[in-house]
């Protein structure tokens, strides 16, 4: 005689018996695993999501963004307070022989909402326009001099490039 029991699996325990008869509930139940209820959102949204940049010979990097941060691995956020209101823009870094280019997707947001600090190596972005508001600490893949910065904010789009530091110059030293 064959044994009928069926194996348990994620969506059993995520959907249950009911298969999408209740999806209200199933909402609710996908949102308590988060720790969002559906009060804290009033109507705004919440983004999680993340890039995959690798480049030949090394290791992928990985970059989250959103306003509900994970920890690795995880369904729940981190232990910290969930800011609906604040969003990490879209963004890539990619470099070139001569420049750094940092693009930030931040739609909703005017030219002087923008906040830019840079360092040699890193860029901080805030925006707030509203309520709708933007932050983001970048590190950047190399050394770059801040003073050559040069952005442009267009449709939602915001582009600095930087141009490169030279790099550390390597002389090859005589034994006597």
């Amino acid at each position: 005689m064959a044994d009928k029991r069926r194996r348990r699996n994620l969506f059993d325990d995520i959907f249950g018996e009911n298969n999408f008869e209740d999806i209200e509930n199933v909402i609710d139940h996908i949102f308590n695993e988060m720790g969002v209820s559906m009060d804290d959102l009033s109507n705004q949204p919440f983004v999680y999501g993340f890039s995959v940049n690798q480049r030949p010979g090394e290791e992928p990097e990985i970059h989250e963004f959103g306003n509900v941060p994970l920890e690795p691995g995880a369904i729940k956020p981190k232990g910290q307070q969930i800011n609906i209101g604040e969003r990490k823009p879209l963004l890539d870094v990619f470099e070139t022989e001569d420049c750094v280019h940092v693009v930030a997707e931040m739609p909703g947001i005017e030219k002087e909402d923008i906040h830019l600090d840079a360092t040699d190596s890193t860029v901080e972005l805030k925006a707030t326009r509203g309520e709708r508001q933007y932050s983001e600490y970048i590190e950047l893949p190399v050394k770059v001099d801040p003073d050559s910065a040069k952005a442009t904010y267009l449709n939602g789009v915001l582009e600095v490039i930087f141009e490169r530091l030279d790099p550390v110059k390597k002389t090859s030293i005589q034994i006597k």
